[in-house]
């Protein structure tokens, strides 16, 4: 087992903050696809994922979590939707009109 896992195995904490960011995400990538089977047109995340983000920061405020803490939190949550957002943003602007 590498040593990550190891950490992950130990600290809750960063578990349920990568948990977190799956099942948003799983939420985000299942009603864009629902929204594009009903409408036939193509659905950009990048609103839902910034919205995601606001959300988890305002949470990491009201919670008074560290920015920078030893493990992750909602502030590491609210950066991955951002890049998330910016990698999807990137995406759509590569496809053709």
């Amino acid at each position: 087992m590498t040593r990550e896992a190891e950490f992950l195995r130990h600290d809750s904490t960063s578990m349920q903050a990568i948990a977190r960011v799956f099942l948003v995400g799983g939420f985000i990538g299942a009603w864009c696809t629902l929204i594009h089977i009903l409408t036939a047109r193509p659905v950009t995340p990048v609103p839902m994922l910034l919205i995601a983000s606001f959300v988890a920061v305002g949470y990491a405020v009201s919670n008074r979590e560290r920015p920078l803490a030893p493990s992750l939190n909602r502030w590491d949550e609210a950066v991955t939707f951002l890049g998330l957002a910016a990698l999807a943003q990137a995406v759509v602007g590569m496809m053709p009109p």
